[in-house]
């Protein structure tokens, strides 16, 4: 299961409780990658959901330099174990998401220490190019697995399904329960690449 994530986002914020909800829940083995996703349609996104004019440069810049930054800091805290990276990127959500801080360079090294990340480390790897690559390679991902938007989340190995599956408006449990159980089967057979009933902002796509 890959979960494609704005990492200060609060629906990814969202998305990444509740799959790690569901796979305590599940009683077959599940493996977990979150991704850090952006690109100029995910920018845009942020902006008309803050009612933020989408002609407006300085606040587009802004978004796109937090997230960037963010993605970086998640890779860099991720390198020191998938654990760790895990703590430093919910930590920091918490931040700001349920506290509304503002992502910033002291909230980045704040929630370095409070992960107890190895902070030397951390400063290094978080603006080195083996970061930049690996982000890098995490975009090529995205646009092979054609996400366009966070959260997605692309699920492999579905029983009773011989092919990936991409899921967009990723953000409800009781959605995820039915897809990762066997409950959307008949739609994802049925009605490929189609809006999922009942729930029009969520869409289902076969890879």
């Amino acid at each position: 299961m890959y979960l494609f994530i704005n990492p200060i986002g609060s629906e990814c914020y969202r998305s990444e409780q509740n799959i790690l909800r569901l796979v305590d829940q599940l009683d077959v083995e599940v493996r977990i990658s979150f991704i850090p996703f952006l690109n100029l349609q995910t920018v845009s996104s942020i902006m008309k959901k803050k009612n933020i004019p989408l002609n407006d440069l300085r606040a587009r810049n802004q978004i796109f330099n937090n997230i960037y930054q963010a993605s970086l800091d998640y890779k860099a805290a991720s390198f020191q174990g998938k654990r760790c990276g895990r703590s430093y990127l919910l930590k920091l959500q918490k931040q700001i998401v349920d506290l509304g801080t503002d992502y910033s360079e002291d909230v980045a090294q704040a929630t370095a220490q409070v992960s107890n990340l190895d902070c030397a480390m951390f400063n290094d790897d978080r603006h080195s190019s083996f970061t930049i690559n690996s982000f890098k390679q995490d975009q090529q991902m995205a646009a092979e697995m054609n996400v366009h938007e966070h959260p997605t989340v692309v699920v492999y190995n579905l029983e009773g399904v011989d092919c990936g599956i991409s899921f967009t408006g990723c953000d409800s449990y009781d959605l995820l329960k039915q897809l990762c159980t066997g409950q959307l089967n008949d739609e994802i057979v049925s009605e490929p690449n189609a809006s999922v009933k009942k729930h029009p902002s969520t869409s289902l796509h076969i890879l």
